[in-house]
């Protein structure tokens, strides 16, 4: 899964919000997080394709022996996969600021945004964590709701 998908993939584009990088035993460093909102097609088309590929692919994987075992897992690793994609309201693009504890930029992959989002110092190698107001991401009665998908 891909920061960067095709057809209806953000709703207004990247949104830049205030953060905080917080390691224990350490005062917060400010962050600047660089996050895109996913439509709900998006999130839909994708989990409808990847289930539909695994789908597919598990009479495949059934003609290996042990037969039941591969299709049964082709089929469950795609449900897993198409959970996940159906879950990512937010896709954190990157992070702007120092870690807390060694004053090194801070380095993320895109991916999905969780709450707190975990984040690794390539310098110091300590694990921080980002806090952000969840209702600078959302609009309307998703951010009423506490934006269920970001856990």
């Amino acid at each position: 899964m891909s920061a960067t998908g095709s057809g209806s993939a953000d709703a207004g584009g990247p949104v830049s919000v205030q953060a905080e990088a917080i390691v224990f035993g350490f005062p917060p460093a400010p962050v600047a997080l660089s996050v895109l909102r996913r439509a709900s097609s998006w999130r839909i088309g994708g989990a409808a394709r990847t289930l539909a590929i695994f789908v597919v692919a598990a009479p495949f994987a059934a003609l290996v022996p042990p037969h039941a075992p591969w299709a049964i897992g082709a089929l469950g690793l795609g449900g897993i996969l198409a959970s996940r994609r159906l879950k990512e309201r937010f896709t954190l693009l990157g992070v702007e600021g120092a870690c807390p504890k060694c004053a090194e930029p801070l380095a993320v992959k895109a991916g999905r945004l969780r709450s707190p989002h975990p984040v690794s110092c390539e310098a110091c190698h300590h694990q921080a964590a980002l806090r952000f107001p969840e209702a600078a991401l959302g609009d309307g009665p998703a951010s009423a709701k506490g934006l269920g998908g970001l856990g």
